[in-house]
């Protein structure tokens, strides 16, 4: 994809370290781009976004923690879900069916308000977030999340698992608290 020296580049503000890094990584970025945008403006947009964020970033980038390739796939990922959550509304009654059992007697809040959602995601552990919100927000299977996140489809699975655990949790304790104080 790119060698260390770009990266070197980079670290020192060399515009050509960050005009070969594009030309190297761009292609890679576009195709997970497109995988979540389907608006070519768009896409174009979060393009910018993702190597604005990379170049200024880049500093924080240890190739002892990680490959340079998982570093800026992260990076598109998580501007893409960005881009997605501000545009699409999120859905109370959606998180609340995905995290209980039709069984489950536990009342539950059925009135949440986007901020009560956002609140509740952005309370969830990372791992969690990152699955939950692929799976249950953008429907995506856990074949597509483990392309994605570089997981197998099994870890995809326990995490949302653990993901859906944890919201039931989450909810349920914010419930008991309003109903008994």
């Amino acid at each position: 994809m790119t060698d260390s020296q770009n990266i070197e580049w980079c670290k020192k503000g060399l515009e050509r370290g960050h005009a070969q890094l594009y030309k190297d990584c761009a292609p890679y970025v576009y195709s997970h781009v497109k995988r979540y945008i389907s608006d070519i403006d768009f896409r174009k947009d979060i393009m910018q976004e993702i190597f604005a964020k990379v170049f200024i970033n880049i500093k924080q980038f240890d190739p002892q923690k990680g490959n340079f390739k998982g570093w800026i796939k992260r990076i598109a990922i998580n501007e893409c879900l960005q881009h997605t959550r501000k545009k699409r509304p999120l859905n109370g009654a959606k998180i609340i069916e995905a995290s209980f059992d039709i069984k489950d007697d536990t009342p539950l809040p059925t009135d949440l308000k986007r901020s009560d959602i956002e609140l509740i995601i952005n309370n969830m552990p990372g791992g969690y977030k990152m699955v939950f919100m692929l799976s249950v927000i953008d429907g995506y299977t856990h074949k597509e999340i483990g392309e994605q996140l570089d997981i197998s489809e099994a870890t995809s699975r326990s995490q949302l698992a653990r993901a859906k655990k944890w919201t039931k949790r989450y909810l349920r304790d914010n419930v008991q608290r309003e109903l008994y104080g």
